[in-house]
């Protein structure tokens, strides 16, 4: 399982971009879903403080969970991974810039976020198609 404290010291010297999201989606496994997924709370309550992407959360980890239950899995592992990865960093209080800084220590969530979002764009549009046809018929 990745483990985001003991890479700290490394991270903190990072910049936010879309190599830093691809290294670390490369290091994401099933366990990391899991993860993820049992801490949905915990993630959309810190993301609904700061009010900005709470649609997009709650549509990645719906993707998320589709794919964990092989309900959809017309996805890349690298999206899924990507997706993975994000919602973790965003569980991790001690990212790049911790979040006990007032108002800036989310400036990094954020950013890890809109880029996961822009990287996978084209599957999450495809997965917003499929689960409108899915959830109407």
């Amino acid at each position: 399982m990745y483990n985001y404290l003991v890479e700290f010291k490394m991270m903190n010297k990072e910049e936010i971009d879309k190599d830093f999201i691809e290294r670390k989606r490369n290091k994401i496994n099933e366990k990391d879903i899991d993860n993820a997924l049992k801490n949905e709370n915990k993630i959309k309550s810190k993301f609904n403080s700061i009010g900005k992407f709470e649609q997009q959360i709650s549509l990645l980890f719906s993707m998320l969970k589709d794919y964990k239950n092989k309900t959809y899995t017309d996805v890349p592992w690298l999206s899924i991974a990507a997706i993975t990865f994000a919602l973790l960093y965003l569980l991790n209080p001690l990212d790049l810039i911790p979040d006990f800084i007032p108002i800036i220590g989310y400036i990094d969530d954020a950013s890890v976020i809109g880029l996961t979002l822009k990287m996978i764009a084209e599957d999450l549009q495809t997965y917003k198609i499929w689960k409108e046809k899915n959830h109407s018929a």
